[in-house]
């Protein structure tokens, strides 16, 4: 395989690794209902995005296979929504949250270098369809890292600072 098929071979894996932990995370918090329908929207997205490499690849000649889904995770995922509704009222999933969406931060940011990668490649090589086709998804990419972030600064301080008393305020007592 050459250097670019490698490339693109990583990419789509980086994708569908990406997909897995936005399902995952999506089941994992089924009683956040942002989080569900986020969570399984943007793994399409992601399955969308693996689809698009292989067939950047096939344009260059280079085939990335398709990875097969294991008979197991339905169940799986029918676990954890099961987890995920029986720790519903306790503040462990608040924690977990903010421990999932750390995770795919992380997870995404691996898909935007190779995304990036695949782009200054394909300006070098003056691949003008396949430089317009990574822009988008690359934009898409960047709005779900977006959306982390968001939803990130959104549950810190309703996780972590419930409970912790304001330091330096003084009251008057007027």
């Amino acid at each position: 395989m050459n250097k670019l098929g490698l490339l693109l071979g990583r990419l789509h894996a980086a994708e569908v690794d990406l997909g897995d932990e936005w399902r995952k995370i999506a089941e994992r918090h089924a009683t956040d209902h942002d989080v569900w329908h986020i969570g399984h929207q943007l793994a399409e997205q992601c399955r969308a995005r693996a689809e698009s490499v292989r067939s950047i690849g096939e344009r260059h000649d280079i085939t990335i296979r398709e990875p097969h889904e294991a008979p197991w995770d339905t169940l799986l995922a029918t676990i954890r929504r099961t987890g995920a509704e029986a720790l519903g009222r306790r503040p462990e999933p608040g924690l977990l949250l903010l421990m999932d969406l750390r995770g795919l931060y992380t997870a995404a940011h691996e898909v935007d270098l190779y995304w990036t990668m695949l782009g200054q490649v394909a300006q070098a090589l003056r691949d003008r369809t396949t430089l317009d086709e990574v822009d988008g998804l690359h934009r898409q990419l960047l709005t779900q890292i977006k959306w982390i972030k968001t939803k990130t600064k959104e549950a810190s301080p309703q996780i972590l600072a419930v409970g912790i008393p304001l330091v330096g305020r003084h009251h008057d007592a007027g």
